[in-house]
């Protein structure tokens, strides 16, 4: 047997034993989405589960926490799988989106590969539950396709596992005849009046508190970043080189033009004492060469202010760095970013659909997508007044909440993960059915 071969046995092994080991609905459907990417290589994937309609719904999405089912990409990728030839294909099949869009008349998104592929999830016990969808650039091959079948029947049979077989028309008849309505109807009166705490989740990522910009000190060219993401740094090390080369020519001519002023004031003094013309020039030549003095005074400014230095301890953070050489940039403009690591905060992108009560000092609970099990609590400090869009294209309002634990759980800046965010309390009748009021109300006007 090849050691890769054997690598690859023991990465199946392990996803094997993940998806047995998996506790909840949730972090079974993250391992799908996102841990199967150690055996097949693939851009995006996404899982579509079948309801008690017959539809397929997405359920998660690979590096994603939070799942908008009204975005472009998700609408459109339920559109395509929910078709009558690809929702009643028992077998994995590759689609190419770019035929399969004109055909259907249905424009695709610009985040989507060209090719997707679908694969079916059975369960011995209860059947077809829905579709792995992976999307790629181009075809999977036939290893890949091989070891996606055999996951196919690890992922159905463990997704039945948290599958309640609970038939709600079953329960409402039973509930709902004779003298069990009014027992239900006070029971539930009651249980609704119960105050809870209402809570939304949303994606987060860790942040310096009090990072210092390192800005352009006037329009000119990237020469050079000479530091890395995430080195360290001291207080007047070089960080950035603008380009020179222009402004030592111009240096070099403000210092000739203030040369041959000068001359030309000592020449005019000279004469100035048998000339009466020259002596009234002196205030002219004076005037210029003060003003020589001040234009290579500015250049010699700028030159030196070429090399950018750090204004603070801690760690750089630099965007990209390959592509700000040779960079224009225009004064003020952010160039890199230096942080102290042991400040740090949240920044959480909670979407308007999931909006709560918001209230300063408010309970926030952090699960990194590194440590998903371990939370780290936090505060509210602020949110914006208005939404915007979020890194993932959402609408969404910006929150910022401190980091209240120990130095020893300090989160790494960079890191992403899912935050828990707790608002004022509320009955519970009305965070149950918030959203299917809201709904209504837009559906009917009022």
């Amino acid at each position: 047997m090849s050691e890769d071969k054997s690598i690859r046995i023991a990465k199946l092994i392990g996803l094997e034993k993940k998806t047995r080991e998996a506790k909840t609905e949730d972090e079974l459907n993250f391992v799908i989405v996102n841990e199967t990417r150690q055996l097949v290589d693939y851009v995006s994937s996404f899982l579509l589960l079948k309801t008690q309609t017959d539809n397929l719904i997405t359920k998660a999405t690979s590096d994603l926490a939070t799942i908008d089912r009204t975005s472009p990409l998700i609408s459109y990728l339920e559109k395509i799988i929910n078709h009558k030839d690809y929702k009643e294909s028992k077998d994995i099949q590759s689609i190419d989106l770019v035929k399969i869009s004109k055909s259907l008349k249905i424009k695709k998104p610009k985040n989507i590969p060209n090719y997707i592929l679908q694969v079916p999830l059975f369960s011995p016990q209860e059947g077809f539950q829905g579709f792995l969808v992976l999307s790629k650039n181009e075809n999977f091959s036939e290893s890949e396709i091989d070891l996606l079948t055999h996951l196919a029947s690890t992922f159905g049979h463990a997704i039945t596992f948290f599958k309640k077989d609970i038939s709600v028309f079953k329960f409402l008849k039973k509930t709902f005849s004779g003298k069990g309505f009014w027992t239900a109807i006070i029971i539930f009166v009651i249980v609704s009046l119960i105050p809870v705490k209402i809570k939304s989740t949303a994606p987060v990522d860790v942040i310096p508190s009090s990072p210092k910009l390192i800005t352009a000190p006037f329009d000119g060219v990237v020469k050079n970043i000479v530091i890395n993401n995430n080195d360290k740094v001291k207080v007047g090390d070089l960080v950035v080189l603008l380009e020179d080369l222009d402004l030592n020519n111009e240096y070099n001519l403000a210092k000739q033009s203030l040369q041959i002023a000068e001359k030309e004031l000592l020449r005019s003094r000279q004469s100035s004492f048998s000339d009466k013309r020259e002596k009234a020039k002196l205030a002219e030549l004076v005037a210029q060469v003060d003003l020589r003095k001040a234009e290579l005074n500015s250049v010699s400014k700028r030159l030196k202010n070429s090399k950018i230095f750090s204004n603070q301890n801690g760690i750089a953070i630099v965007d990209r760095k390959t592509e700000w050489q040779g960079r224009p940039i225009s004064v003020g403009e952010k160039i890199i970013t230096i942080a102290n690591p042991n400040e740090v905060e949240f920044l959480i992108w909670l979407p308007v659909k999931d909006s709560l009560v918001i209230q300063k000092n408010s309970l926030v609970k952090v699960f990194l997508d590194i440590n998903p099990m371990k939370s780290l609590e936090g505060k509210l400090l602020r949110a914006s007044y208005q939404p915007s869009l979020s890194p993932e294209g959402i609408l969404s309002y910006k929150l910022t909440a401190s980091y209240e634990g120990n130095a020893k759980s300090l989160p790494r800046i960079g890191l992403r993960g899912t935050a828990k965010v707790y608002g004022s309390k509320v009955t519970l009748f009305y965070y149950l059915f918030r959203k299917p009021i809201t709904f209504v109300r837009q559906l009917i006007g009022i």
